[in-house]
């Protein structure tokens, strides 16, 4: 007799999704993850969009996740008029790209996670349990959020960050005020890191997943012009439709995305796994716990996000120096000149691999736009390892399954906004 579970909505994650488990008797035969958000056509609507306006647009497709979304969007313009940036412009988008991890894994960690890690419902079960942690977590969460507001000009949707430069430069208070924060906020961050490490990991190891990210150029931890796997193959990001498999599945508004025609793994975790540069602070904490990480599925996320809090601030840091002492003046955009071609750039979102693609006419007419987002190529990892792990559980009662259903869910800090794009229904 057949029977299904329906996790329904999913909790505390990033837009709406649910789970669905069918059982044959009490025998888990199939899981399937749909997530439902609302679709939005950001391929659709950029067809027909000059070059300038494709960033302003393209950015609107999470708050969350603003900032890398048009830092992406500006390189693969780029790359299609062969323009390079001066090194001013490459660092203050470095600097808010970190910035941007600070805030995303900062939420995620403290106010997604850790309800589950002292069994509480959310945050007012934490204010009771645990306040401390709740100032750590402010602490760090409004570091990043001054890095956006200082070189983005806003929180989110940063307007400063234009095809070719930067419109505004930071002025030396705001550097000075910057390193004072990230000064402060960095013991922090590894207090952060300690919390995470004390928790157990789980026994009941999953496979080892297919991990994938943007391999790194110099310190540049999420930065990168290819693509590397943990089979040791890399190609360069213009190909990665020779990679990865975009397609609809047959419930949802998210598209799925295989690599190699297999699940695949983006975020934190693969990152730390695949080589990424580390700072000194870094570096330490994931030795310290290399163990727990290495060849470890996705539920080491969480401990490998805490990792690159450090890094994020860390590095953070040392730009902000640079630039204090680089003592930079305000500089025109580099003057882009139109003309007919394609522009690709991967880059490092804090779920994963973020890739924009772009054809344009040889008035810099968009004509075409695929975007290719972390949660997608989770998506069918995702669903192998909640079968797995709903099979490992047979017979726990509905419950217990939800429960540990959801934090797998959880563990990936899928954001559902930015997966729910499709050209047309």
């Amino acid at each position: 007799m057949s029977s299904v579970l329906e996790i329904s909505p999913l909790t505390r994650v990033e837009g709406h999704g649910r789970i669905n488990v069918l059982f044959s008797g009490t025998k888990v035969e199939k899981v399937s993850l749909s997530l439902y958000e609302s679709p939005r056509f950001f391929e659709a609507l950029l067809k027909g969009k000059g070059y300038a306006e494709v960033p302003e647009i393209i950015c609107r497709i999470c708050s969350l996740c603003s900032t890398v979304h048009r830092i992406c969007s500006l390189i693969a313009i780029e790359k299609a008029f062969d323009l390079r940036v001066s090194e001013q412009v490459r660092l203050y988008r470095e600097l808010i790209l970190y910035g941007g991890h600070i805030q995303s894994h900062a939420l995620h960690l403290f106010c997604l996670v850790l309800p589950d890690c002292f069994g509480v419902a959310g945050l007012s079960g934490l204010a009771d349990k645990i306040p401390q942690e709740l100032k750590r977590w402010l602490q760090i969460k409004a570091a990043g959020n001054l890095i956006q507001e200082t070189v983005g000009g806003r929180t989110i949707h940063p307007v400063t960050l234009i095809p070719g430069g930067m419109g505004k430069p930071v002025n030396r208070e705001g550097l000075l005020k910057l390193r004072d924060t990230l000064q402060r906020v960095l013991p922090e961050t590894r207090q952060a890191y300690e919390l995470f490490r004390s928790f157990l990991p789980n026994a009941d190891k999953l496979a080892t997943p297919l991990y994938v990210s943007v391999y790194p150029e110099g310190v540049s931890s999420f930065f990168g012009d290819n693509l590397t796997m943990g089979n040791g193959e890399t190609i360069p990001a213009d190909s990665y439709m020779d990679l990865l498999r975009e397609r609809m599945p047959e419930t949802g508004n998210a598209k799925t995305t295989l690599v190699k025609d297999q699940p695949a793994t983006v975020g934190a975790l693969a990152r730390l796994n695949l080589g990424m540069p580390l700072t000194p602070m870094a570096a330490a904490a994931f030795e310290e716990s290399r163990m727990l990480m290495t060849g470890a599925d996705i539920r080491a996320n969480n401990l490998a996000q805490a990792v690159e809090l450090i890094l994020a601030v860390e590095r953070s840091l040392d730009i902000v120096d640079i630039l204090i002492e680089a003592d930079f003046t305000r500089e025109e955009p580099a003057k882009i000149v139109p003309k007919k071609g394609r522009g690709s750039a991967a880059i490092e979102a804090p779920r994963g691999v973020l890739i924009h693609s772009y054809s344009f006419d040889g008035r810099g007419i968009c004509m075409g736009a695929d975007i290719v987002t972390p949660t997608a190529i989770n998506h069918a990892a995702m669903e192998q390892d909640l079968l797995a792990l709903a099979t490992h559980m047979g017979g726990a009662d509905d419950e217990g399954l939800t429960g540990a259903l959801e934090q797998l869910v959880r563990a990936y800090d899928p954001c559902i906004s930015c997966a729910v794009h499709m050209l047309r229904i």
